[in-house]
């Protein structure tokens, strides 16, 4: 029988949101055109670039040539199988995403596959067109993520090797090349946390939540943390986690992000409580934030073994996930997400007290009632002033978050004010309309 022709559809640009779902390029290969068919369909509606193939042969021909993103297979197929295929893809293009098409029949050599790591995901027919959608969205924001971290470590490497060429040169010239590639090192990981502090800004936003309470639990999550004598990397690991908790939230319906925990219908508890361990799916690809991907998991777990994910109990619960439970729901009774009904701090704090023990760590919640008070009463003595950037000085201390836009952040509260970034604000400002004001601590 004579092959098919590659079939190849490109759907419309992609001019997504910051918060719609990721377009990618979808490679679909089958020998039945009408699966292909219902693939495309499906794949041109969410504005996916979609391209397919009859054959494993084809398939690897069009890779060759084009940078794709997921490719979706189907197990059985003349001449190479599914299985045979994605294994051949993920030798030649590790970064794709390998998805297998399989039936109830196919699934001894569905395990194999998985088990040899050629595929990221498999789906069974008849197949739930939502359920493929979120699978490609997850394989999508797994790949761009790691994307990023082979970028920054290829960043890291160009660096180290112009290190070595220095080496070479005069002591003076070698401890001044150090010293700036030091700097440089300290800007990358600024840069890193500034990168996670815009997606943890995003992900407020999603929430409907326009003041960026994530950084409140931030700073008071850290508080506690080292109040009960955790190192530095414990506690860089939360202040990660707090920032991203909410990650997994992402894909949730609107309406049941709005809706408080309490006000849920058991399946929509069911569903919600799903974010924890998809917020652990969507950053245990990121090496620096796996720790943080696992607290993520665990915290919503209970020290009496009532919680989510996993019903985990007492110590078995990391420290850092017992403390970001506290804080994240002392946080969420306060604004109503809990219970429907908001807060004030004395009100929250009861309720964290009566449930200590059972619900809560004892010795997080006493910590933490101690640290909310000093916070309280700290925020209560300081003064602010809101100042034009034209009479503002190095050395002045920000207020509050300063962003670009809306969702590019240029510096952090409580950072000191360098006299390169007034210079570099002032010069935004000529090119705007906008006032530009700043909010400086005083005292």
């Amino acid at each position: 029988m004579q092959a098919q022709k590659i079939d190849i559809e490109e759907s419309a640009p992609d001019t997504t949101s910051d918060d719609a779902p990721l377009k990618g390029r979808i490679l679909c290969v089958d020998d039945e055109a009408q699966i292909l068919m219902s693939l495309k369909r499906v794949f041109r509606r969410s504005g996916h670039k979609v391209h397919t193939a009859n054959s494993a042969a084809e398939g690897l021909a069009y890779l060759a040539d084009n940078e794709v993103d997921v490719v979706i297979s189907d197990m059985r197929m003349p001449e190479m199988d599914g299985h045979q295929f994605l294994a051949e893809v993920a030798g030649k293009w590790p970064h794709t995403v390998r998805m297998l098409l399989t039936g109830y029949s196919d699934m001894e050599s569905t395990i194999g596959a998985i088990n040899n790591g050629s595929i990221f995901r498999y789906i069974t027919k008849p197949w739930d067109d939502t359920d493929l959608l979120m699978c490609v969205e997850r394989g999508l924001e797994n790949k761009f993520l790691r994307d990023e971290r082979d970028r920054l470590e290829s960043l890291t490497r160009h660096q180290n090797d112009e290190l070595q060429t220095l080496n070479q040169s005069l002591e003076a010239k070698v401890k001044a090349r150090t010293l700036e590639l030091e700097k440089s090192r300290q800007v990358i990981e600024s840069a890193y946390d500034d990168s996670i502090a815009v997606f943890a800004r995003i992900i407020d936003l999603r929430e409907g939540d326009a003041q960026g309470r994530s950084g409140h639990v931030v700073e008071q999550a850290d508080a506690v943390a080292k109040n009960l004598g955790l190192d530095d990397t414990q506690r860089k690991d939360l202040q990660y986690a707090a920032q991203l908790h909410n990650i997994g939230k992402i894909g949730l319906p609107d309406d049941l992000i709005m809706t408080p925990y309490e006000k849920m219908e058991p399946d929509q508890k069911t569903l919600y409580q799903q974010h924890c361990t998809n917020g652990e799916a969507l950053l245990m690809a990121l090496g620096p934030l796996s720790k943080a991907a696992s607290i993520i998991r665990s915290h919503h777990e209970q020290v009496g073994g009532g919680g989510y994910p996993d019903k985990l109990s007492g110590e078995d619960i990391p420290i850092e996930a017992r403390i970001l439970f506290v804080v994240s729901e002392y946080d969420d009774l306060r604004s109503g997400a809990l219970l429907g009904t908001p807060m004030d701090s004395a009100a929250a704090i009861r309720y964290l007290n009566s449930n200590a023990g059972r619900r809560y760590d004892e010795k997080v919640v006493n910590e933490f009632v101690l640290i909310n008070k000093d916070l309280e009463e700290s925020q209560s003595v300081r003064k602010e002033l809101i100042l034009s950037i034209d009479n503002v000085e190095a050395g002045m201390i920000l207020a509050e978050d300063v962003y670009l836009r809306e969702n590019v952040l240029m510096l952090r509260a409580g950072q000191v004010l360098t006299a390169t970034f007034i210079a570099k604000y002032k010069a935004l400002k000529d090119e705007s309309q906008d006032s530009r004001l700043l909010k400086i601590v005083t005292s």
